[in-house]
């Protein structure tokens, strides 16, 4: 029985297939690497113009979506070395403590959430009155030495 990506990758044309193939590898490298590849770059290797990728990437739901599973996948295969990295950041000399919440939180044993209750007090001009004449009797300052 057929995946889902693999459905949409029937659904999808051998110059799209390609594209989705290009975008992958593309997320491997970063701007400035020699195997880089850029959008136009990409278009001009899949034979369309920047414009028709562009299209596929934001406007074309099967596109998007095989990208969106394909990326996931490509994703996936990079989990052991995140678990490795991981692992040198909580058991050296310094243990990371970015990495000690980030593991905390994966294993469910801190609460991401909080709660803040603020809670404020009205109070007119009658109050502040109030207030300002009881300090003025209590420190001696009155309405003439300001």
């Amino acid at each position: 029985m057929a995946t889902k990506y693999e459905k949409l990758m029937d659904e999808l044309t051998d110059d799209q297939r390609e594209a989705i193939h290009l975008l992958l590898e593309q997320m491997e490298y970063s701007v400035g690497d020699d195997d880089y590849k850029t959008m136009e770059d990409i278009a001009e290797e899949v034979g369309v113009v920047r414009k028709t990728l562009y299209n596929w990437r934001f406007k074309n739901p099967v596109f998007m979506e095989a990208l969106s599973l394909a990326t996931q996948a490509r994703l996936a295969t990079l989990a052991p070395y995140a678990y490795g990295a991981m692992s040198k950041l909580l058991k050296g000399k310094q243990p990371s403590t970015k990495a000690l919440d980030l593991y905390f939180k994966q294993q469910g044993w801190v609460n991401a959430n909080q709660e803040i209750t603020i809670t404020t007090n009205k109070r007119d001009d009658s109050d502040l009155e109030a207030e300002i004449a009881r300090l003025a009797e209590q420190t001696g300052v009155t309405d003439n030495d300001a």
